[in-house]
């Protein structure tokens, strides 16, 4: 009888083991199942990031991008990127740009369709007008993809900007290119010099690469400068004059020193 009651308990030892065994690897495999579906969740929204600004190819950088149109205010070192313009172009505007100069009033943004894609065209009404990344660079080369229609007047790539008295720039106005710096309000010019003007999308591009300055269209070299390096500041765009033109793209890319 004694020997009965052994093997009945023994039985009913490894049955409940048995159990417990299964219902625990049922547990590690649901929770394991839960969390790869929630990293694809996270995998997806980091691939998909919100807003009305474009920011592609996705940064690789380190840079970081808000729940809104277009960049975090307090970002302190910007990273490569190329901006295309979307949703509504007054909120664009005020998303992913802030104005050193000027308003949203005397450019007048609105996002078009031309040719299948979108993109910014901005009316000046003659007052000087500049909107700038709310990101900060040193050495960079930025590429801003235009079309003037009936604009008339100065239109300027500017880098390292503080505010409207210090930054450095390249600028365009019919066909004359001027590359230089404004420091403390005064204007100092590097080098200028004619190019063959465009009738369609003008590629404007710039680079600032230790005491190394250049102003291009498209991958010609039309202006090269030196002088000593400046602070890290912000990248935009400057209009003075009055009428219209479209912006396509804004390229910027993080360089090293020449």
């Amino acid at each position: 009888m004694k020997h009965l009651k052994l093997i009945f308990y023994s039985t009913i030892l490894v049955t409940s083991a048995y159990m417990l065994s299964s219902c625990s690897q049922k547990n590690n495999k649901q929770a394991k199942s839960e969390g790869q579906e929630q990293s694809q969740k996270m995998k997806g929204n980091e691939d998909h990031p919100k807003g009305n600004g474009e920011h592609e190819p996705r940064d690789t950088s380190g840079e970081q991008h808000n729940a809104g149109q277009g960049e975090m205010m307090d970002m302190k070192t910007g990273g490569n990127k190329t901006w295309m313009p979307g949703g509504n172009g007054a909120e664009l505007i005020k998303s992913d740009f802030h104005f050193i100069t000027g308003s949203i009033e005397n450019i007048n943004p609105e996002v078009k369709k031309v040719e299948g894609s979108p993109v910014l065209e901005l009316t000046a009404d003659g007052t000087p007008a500049a909107f700038v990344f709310h990101s900060q660079y040193g050495n960079v080369g930025m590429i801003a993809t235009l079309k003037k229609l009936d604009y008339k007047g100065t239109i300027k790539l500017i880098h390292h900007t503080k505010n409207l008295d210090n930054y450095e720039f390249v600028a365009v106005s019919e066909n004359n290119m001027k590359l230089g710096r404004v420091e403390n309000g005064n204007e100092k010019v590097f080098d200028e010099s004619k190019f063959d003007a465009l009738t369609g999308w003008m590629p404007l591009k710039v680079t600032a690469a230790g005491t190394h300055y250049k102003g291009y269209i498209g991958s010609k070299t039309i202006t090269h400068g030196h002088d000593d390096t400046m602070d890290d500041g912000f990248i935009g765009l400057m209009l003075d004059g009055k009428g219209t033109i479209q912006v396509k793209s804004i390229e910027v890319a993080v360089l090293e020193d020449e």
